[in-house]
Formats: C-alpha cells, sequence, structure tokens
C-alpha cells in the first residue's frame, strides 16, 4: 500500500506466502519445467444473508511462478471468464489464455487472451465473444485453437455441449490491430470447422478440469500452502487480537504479532462475528443443495476457552444483527425450495426466545442490513411486507414493539445490496446501489442520513458497491471498501473525501470485504481470505 494516501499497511497478520493464489483451479508446467502457472478464481460475493454481485475486480487469477515455486514472476488478473486453458510460448515468456463459459441461457461466451508476465502486456486475440475450450502453440507464430459454438443453435440444440470447433490461427495480432471491431466476425476463424478434438492432437481430449486440478495438488504438495477465502467479517477481541471468519473455517484469531491463537474447522463456515456484552459470537453457515433437497442451516455459537460453544441452531440460514442491551435479532434468510415457512426471532440477552413471527419478506439484495449497537433491533421490509419493494426501515424497541423509522427508498427508486453503520453521532451512514433496468445506469453510492428522521445530509456517488463501512472510534471519520478494490476515508459529518487508494498487496491486487476499526487501527479481511492490519492517518 502507498502509505502518502493515508492508509499504512502495518502487518499481514495470516500466512502470506501464496496469500494471492485465491480459490485453485489448476496448474499448468511449461515443458521445461521452469515455469508454473496457478490458476484461480474467486468466488461471488454470496451467502444466504447478503449478495453483491457488482464491480468486482477480481474474479480469476493466473500466477506464474519459477519452476521450483521460489519466486513469483507474475499475476495476471484480466481473465474476464472462466480460465479453460493455458499454453506457454516456446520460447518467450508469454502464455495464450483460454476463457469461456456458457451464459446460462443462449451463449457461449469468452476470449482468447495473450499475456507477457515479464511486460505485463496483453492482448485480447479475437474480435467475436467465444468460448474458447482449448489453446497450444504450433510453434511461435501459430495457436491451435478449440472453440465452442456460438450459441446453443449454430449446430443444433441437442448436441451444442458437445460439439467443438477447431483450427488454427496464424495471425496473433489483436483483433484491433487488424481493424476489426469488438463483436465483428473475426475471419481468422472463418475456416473452422467442427471436428473431434483429437483432430487437433490435443493430447486429452476434451477438456477435464480435474486433470489441472490434480496437476495443482502435485504442484503445491510439500509447500506451506494454506487454503482461504473470503473473510466474510473480522472484529478486535483485545487491544492485540483479531478474530476472522472465513470460507475455510469456522473461526480463528490472530495477534498483532502474526501469531495464530485459535482455528476452529468443521462442518459450514462462519459468516459473522457479534460481540455481545464483551462476549464474541459466531455464526456459522451450513449451505443447503437445491439438487438434493438439503436445506441451509446455520448455528450461533459463542468463542468461549478456545472452542464454540453452542447458543441456538436453526433450520434455515440467519442474518445476525445486535443491539446495545444484547439482544439478538435473527432475520430467517429463507429456504432453498420454500418447504418451510420464514420465522425471524428475536432472543434476549441470556438467550431466552422473546419473539418469533414473520417480520416481512427477506432477500438477499434487498433486506440485508446490519446495524448493530442501537437503541432497539433494525431491519428492513417493504411494502407491503410481503414485498421487496417501497422498502422502511424498521425497529424492534425494548418492548419488542416494531416500529417504522423512516422510508428506506426514496419515491420512485429502489435500492439493493445495502450496507450500513451507526455513527458516534447518531447519524446513519449507509451505502446501496439504486436498481436500475439498463445496466449502463448503474448507480452506487454512499450518504449520510439523520436519525430518526432519515432526512439526507449529503451523498456521494461511487463507481462500485461497498463491502463494509467502518466508523474510526468517537471521530466522524468512516473507512469504506469497495468491490473494485478501492479503500478510502470519509468525514462522515460533510461527505468531503479525505483518502482514496485501490489496495494492493505486495504488488498485487486485492480487494477488501470487513473492516474493524480500534483507534487509529484498522483489521481488514480479503477476498482472498488476507488477514491485514492497517494504520489510518499515516503520511500527509
Amino acid at each position: 500500500m502507498k502509505p502518502h494516501l493515508g492508509l499504512a499497511l502495518e502487518a499481514e497478520l495470516s500466512p502470506s506466502r501464496f496469500a494471492e493464489v485465491g480459490r485453485p483451479a489448476g496448474a499448468y508446467r511449461r515443458e521445461d519445467g521452469g515455469v508454473l502457472a496457478l490458476v484461480s478464481d474467486f468466488d461471488s460475493l454470496y451467502w444466504p444473508g447478503r449478495a453483491l454481485y457488482e464491480g468486482h475486480r477480481l474474479r480469476h487469477r493466473i500466477c506464474i511462478y519459477s519452476g521450483n515455486l521460489g519466486a513469483r514472476l507474475g499475476v495476471f488478473d484480466g481473465a474476464r471468464f472462466t480460465i479453460n486453458d493455458v499454453a506457454f510460448h516456446p520460447t518467450l515468456p508469454m502464455i495464450a489464455i483460454a476463457t469461456g463459459c456458457y451464459d446460462g441461457g443462449w451463449f457461449f461466451e469468452g476470449e482468447l487472451l495473450l499475456w507477457n508476465w515479464e511486460t505485463n502486456r496483453s492482448h485480447r486475440v479475437l474480435s467475436e465473444n467465444r468460448d474458447v475450450s482449448r489453446v497450444r502453440f504450433v510453434n511461435g507464430d501459430s495457436l491451435a485453437v478449440l472453440l465452442r459454438p456460438r450459441d446453443e443453435e449454430e449446430y443444433g440444440e441437442s448436441v451444442a455441449f458437445e460439439t467443438f470447433v477447431g483450427g488454427v490461427i496464424a495471425d496473433l495480432r489483436s483483433s484491433a490491430d487488424l481493424g476489426l471491431r469488438d463483436g465483428e466476425a473475426d475471419p481468422r476463424i472463418s475456416t473452422f470447422v467442427a471436428a473431434a478434438p483429437t483432430a487437433l492432437q490435443f493430447e486429452c481430449g476434451v477438456y477435464k478440469p480435474e486433470t489441472h486440478k490434480a496437476q495443482w495438488d502435485l504442484a503445491m504438495g510439500g509447500t506451506d500452502f494454506e487454503a482461504r477465502h473470503r473473510v466474510w467479517d473480522i472484529a478486535w477481541t483485545g487491544a492485540e487480537r483479531v478474530l476472522a471468519v472465513h470460507d475455510c473455517c469456522h473461526a480463528e484469531e490472530w495477534t498483532t504479532a502474526g501469531r495464530r491463537s485459535l482455528y476452529i474447522q468443521g462442518a459450514g463456515h462462519g459468516v459473522q462475528v457479534l460481540e455481545r456484552a464483551g462476549s464474541m459470537l459466531v455464526n456459522v453457515v451450513e449451505r443447503g443443495n437445491a439438487f438434493t433437497g438439503a436445506a441451509d442451516k446455520c448455528g450461533l455459537f459463542e468463542v468461549r476457552d478456545d472452542r464454540l460453544h453452542s447458543i441456538a441452531h436453526f433450520d434455515g440460514g440467519m442474518l445476525f444483527s445486535v443491539d446495545r442491551a444484547g439482544r439478538l435479532l435473527c432475520r430467517d434468510t429463507g429456504d432453498l425450495e420454500r418447504k418451510r415457512a420464514r420465522c425471524d426471532r428475536l432472543l434476549n440477552s441470556d438467550g431466552r426466545e422473546e419473539l418469533a413471527n414473520d417480520l416481512g419478506h427477506f432477500d438477499c439484495f434487498n433486506h440485508s442490513i446490519r446495524l448493530d449497537g442501537g437503541k432497539g433491533l433494525y431491519f428492513l421490509r417493504g411494502t407491503p411486507a410481503s414485498s421487496h419493494q417501497g422498502k422502511v426501515l424498521c425497529l424492534v424497541d425494548a418492548m419488542n414493539r416494531v416500529q417504522e423509522c423512516f422510508r428506506w427508498d426514496p419515491e420512485q427508486s429502489h435500492l439493493m445490496c445495502s450496507t450500513a453503520r451507526l455513527m458516534a453521532d447518531g447519524s446513519l451512514v449507509r451505502a446501496f446501489r439504486v436498481h436500475d433496468p439498463q445496466p449502463s445506469n448503474f448507480g452506487a453510492f454512499i450518504e449520510a442520513l439523520e436519525m430518526p428522521s432519515g432526512r439526507p445530509r449529503w451523498r456521494r456517488s461511487f463507481t462500485a458497491l461497498a463491502t463494509a463501512l467502518e466508523p474510526i472510534g468517537h471521530s466522524s471519520r468512516l473507512v469504506y471498501a469497495l468491490t473494485d478494490g478501492t479503500l478510502g476515508v470519509l468525514d462522515a459529518k460533510s461527505g468531503d473525501l479525505l483518502h482514496e487508494e485501490r489496495v494492493e498487496v505486495h504488488g498485487v491486487n486485492t480487494m477488501v470485504l470487513s473492516l474493524c476499526a480500534q483507534g487509529d487501527r484498522v483489521a481488514c479481511g480479503t477476498l482472498d481470505g488476507r488477514v491485514l492490519l492497517l494504520r489510518i492517518g499515516a503520511g500527509r
């Protein structure tokens, strides 16, 4: 990170070796064994209680290492589609990258890329949007390529998923250098014909993902690689300790010196950390399966004596929030097959259930909100309560009465993907996107509202959604993180932008998902599983 922008990286608490990798997808070794390409993915930001799909900076990655994994030679984040295959140039520090996937409805989309890891220059070869399945260098100037059909009907709907189109591309310049516009038919593949993969002498026939997953296991065997993904939540548990939850554990705790003092695994994974009367609670979700009929379920646990002690279990996922009295609101995230009625619950500070009914429709795009530490328990519901539109911010008060605070959705607007925090002065800062049927009209905002009136103080627009907001102590400053990898600091009273930068760790892009401040130190959890410690206010 760049300290002159006011956000200094103080420490990387979690393991730094291979931290950039992400979720393993495959490994490719150059023929001479001197270079290795590790392919990985970054999952969408979804669990049953929350979803943020737009504006992700990181989706797919290729990391180039020396053959013995002793040095990282380059990182490529430019693939927009799933990486299906990688081929090394016979003499240059360059790879061809085959990407693509079925769009789920009609088209096979993707692109063919060339990337030089020494210069970090890349270009798109084809002008057409094509799902590229396999690629191999015939020589230094030509590529044998295997494509999917353009759509389901090009070769007949019944055989669309078994059909490949193959040939050799002798001119590897970018489509732009050839004067071709995006989407225009590319003459270099006009003579490609439907053929069995073996006709192009591809050594494995049809691409089999498990082949390159096995190569990954072989390449990484004996290394200190630790699988880590999506740090959903993070919290300080003392002056020098941080508790985090991510896809590969229920909970883990780190000292600020980088020692892991707690690591708990089991079925499911942690998605929330909550502080209640000095104790730390963890929400552990076990995902269901629509194909087998298994439903989501979750458990609420207290972290105590280096163990998780069960407080409550739920049939279905739950989104929790806690008020200053220690009461917990448990918003039922629903059921995959809708085989049961939704039931929201309220647990008293001693764990007794005080309320159990349906507070209104919930879905992870429209109704996800967590406001901790207030005088009551807040939630969003539509108008009517069964709707996802016309949302109102509601409060369950100390007498368990539901009160409407203010209209969350302004007139003629529909707000989605919200996150919000209560500030020390009693105001509320929220981030959201405004729904628009035209994707090109994407609008994301952070704004401050007075409480309890909901009267706006200020609003700022952004080009990506906020993953997290975090007040800095009792000051008016607020840290925010966006899906495009931006991290910044705002003055929550005026809306003035104090600092902003794209997050990099050791020269590699990352994206912050969770934040928690203590004084001028901010603990961060990232998409690729890092736990970082930053200091606010460094530099100018």
